[in-house]
């Protein structure tokens, strides 16, 4: 997949999981085409990967060409007028419009400043049909006079009238939804809040040619825009954490990408204790911690500590934010009181009823429901039919390291104790899981071989060739433009999946791995053919033409095997080195 439009989580290659919802909107996608599909809404908390999730279905759709045309505009935090906002919307739509039409990706990825001009939107236009020449002549007039009250309509509705007029399928991805009514003003001088700016699409995201999908980093604050001013426009879909075996995937991979080593062990304790929130893997990835070391139990938990209690903590630092713009918007009298006895009895519900009668709440209902809804609006306390701590053993760290009411004694003590106890009982999990029904084996070592093609297979290609048998006779590992798993591009059929590609220059030898590591099951001919078949199937997508293709078996091979792989040219190894740790501390 080619990158059209430029991913916010930066190396491609560490987007990870999400196939669930990468194969539910690819099918909600095909649907648009048949007119079924209805406006969506994702949910989730800030930094759990809604924006990496569209920023890629953008990429998906336009690699594909599947018929329905991408459309992505971020709305960013900050005071706009609503004129100069329109522009820009308009524009960046128009631009990602042309370049799908003339499969020129430039045009999408041109910054805000080159987005500003109508004459070189019009040139390109050409490039489309003079039936956008119209439209956009149309806009710029009304930007030129200030025409705030046409131009929001006219900006709004553009998706829909092409898609209408051209006979054509358009998704609308607007990202940070909720800020069109909290940072967008009608006059220039930004007195005049265009609070109900939203509301504009009552009209047209009922309709199935070009629905709107739409996220926002504040859960309640979305919601209630949506329910209070499109009612009915939307379906809902939330984004859970990664389960866990996507988890696991995702360590591994932040672990080769940013040459920050873990083990099998720690990248199960990992997942474990990061629930599967991506955001605090990738925070744990990036620590400050000067004493980061995710090869152990203690760095890790030490690491773990260090985020959530130390200020400069990625995770306590997001958190804070949630926090901090809670409490001001709200008779901050009790909040701290209700979050902190929602927290520490975040293991079942809590009713209104409780709540008075513990803190001593001094308030009618209607005014404690005003509060605890201003509260859910913040994402800081859930709810069901009953109200919830957030069910975030880390958030649960955070808050009471800032409104315990002993504060110094639960950073110095109390947090330390239960993250230790806590890794105590993961450990005993992860010993359970231990032995040959270990699920996350093959993982490992694809992670340990993946980095010592990186890192050292290169710089000393005699002793790695050693270790692979039946390898050409001018063959030298190579230092690869990438190395990396390989799926089967969405939609394709047969699917597959391909453990390890190390990708090298033309002139050099790209490897194709099959990776298995087991306990006594020997590598067997069938699964040789079902691997040549799929590395067949990806050497033929990916355009290689020189490779070899090369089996791992960490329990050797059945009887026949070998012979039928050499006579194939296929290499293979069951060369324990391959999966020595050693080095990984050394890179």
């Amino acid at each position: 997949m080619k990158a059209y439009l430029k991913e916010k989580i930066g190396n491609p290659g560490l987007f990870t999981g999400r196939k669930s919802e990468i194969t539910y909107f690819l099918k909600w996608i095909r649907g648009i085409k048949k007119e079924f599909s209805m406006s969506t809404a994702v949910l989730s908390r800030r930094k759990t990967g809604k924006t990496a999730l569209m920023q890629r279905l953008y990429n998906l759709i336009f690699d594909e060409n599947m018929g329905v045309i991408p459309l992505y505009y971020e709305v960013r935090e900050g005071k706009w007028w609503v004129v100069d906002f329109c522009q820009d919307f308009y524009l960046t739509y128009i631009y990602q419009y042309i370049a799908f039409k003339t499969r020129k990706p430039e045009y999408a990825r041109l910054s805000q400043s080159a987005r500003k001009s109508f004459s070189k939107a019009s040139a390109g236009a050409r490039e489309v049909g003079e039936y956008l020449l119209d439209d956009i002549r149309a806009v710029e007039s009304f930007v030129r006079e200030g025409r705030a009250d046409l131009l929001w309509n006219a900006v709004r509705d553009m998706p829909w009238t092409l898609a209408t007029e051209r006979d054509e399928s358009i998704v609308q991805m607007i990202d940070e939804f909720q800020f069109l009514n909290s940072e967008i003003y009608w006059d220039e001088a930004k007195t005049n809040k265009a609070s109900d700016l939203a509301a504009g699409y009552l009209h047209t995201a009922e309709y199935k040619n070009a629905p709107l999908l739409v996220s926002g980093s504040w859960v309640g604050w979305l919601m209630n825009d949506l329910k209070t001013m499109l009612p009915g426009r939307f379906q809902y879909h939330y984004m859970e954490n990664l389960p866990e075996d996507e988890c696991v995937e995702m360590i591994f991979r932040y672990a080769l990408i940013g040459d920050v080593p873990v083990t099998e062990e720690t990248a199960c304790l990992m997942a474990q204790m990061t629930e599967g929130n991506p955001f605090y893997i990738s925070a744990l990835f990036r620590s400050k911690y000067p004493r980061r070391d995710l090869t152990i139990e203690e760095g890790l938990r030490k690491t773990l500590e260090f985020e959530t209690l130390n200020r400069e903590g990625i995770i306590r630092s997001t958190w804070l934010e949630y926090i901090d713009a809670a409490f001001p918007k709200i008779n901050e009298k009790y909040a701290k009181d209700i979050v902190l006895y929602l927290s520490r009895h975040r293991d079942r519900p809590v009713s209104r009823d409780e709540l008075k009668r513990h803190l001593g709440l001094d308030m009618p209902d209607y005014k404690l429901d005003r509060k605890m809804d201003a509260l859910l609006k913040s994402d800081i306390i859930e709810k069901d039919l009953q109200y919830r701590g957030v069910q975030d053993n880390i958030f649960d760290k955070v808050f009471r390291s800032c409104y315990a009411d002993d504060i110094d004694k639960f950073m110095t003590v109390e947090a330390q104790e239960e993250y230790k106890t806590l890794f105590e009982t993961l450990q005993e999990k992860y010993k359970s899981l231990s032995g040959e029904h270990n699920r996350y084996k093959g993982a490992f070592a694809e992670f340990v071989i993946s980095h010592h093609l990186i890192y050292e297979a290169h710089r000393n290609s005699d002793l790695f060739g050693e270790m692979t048998l039946n390898l050409p006779d001018d063959f030298r590992f190579a230092e690869y433009e990438s190395v990396r798993q390989c799926h089967s591009p969405p939609l394709h059929r047969p699917e597959f999946q391909l453990d390890i590609l190390a990708r090298a220059g033309d002139e050099e030898y790209s490897l194709i791995w099959e990776v298995k590591h087991r306990e006594t099951k020997k590598f067997s001919v069938g699964e040789a053919e079902e691997f040549l078949e799929k590395a067949g199937e990806l050497i033929r997508i990916e355009g290689i033409t020189k490779y070899v293709l090369i089996v791992f078996s960490s329990s050797g091979f059945t009887r026949e095997t070998p012979d039928w792989l050499a006579s194939r040219g296929i290499a293979y190894s069951e060369d324990a080195r391959w999966l020595d740790t050693h080095l990984l501390k050394k890179a």
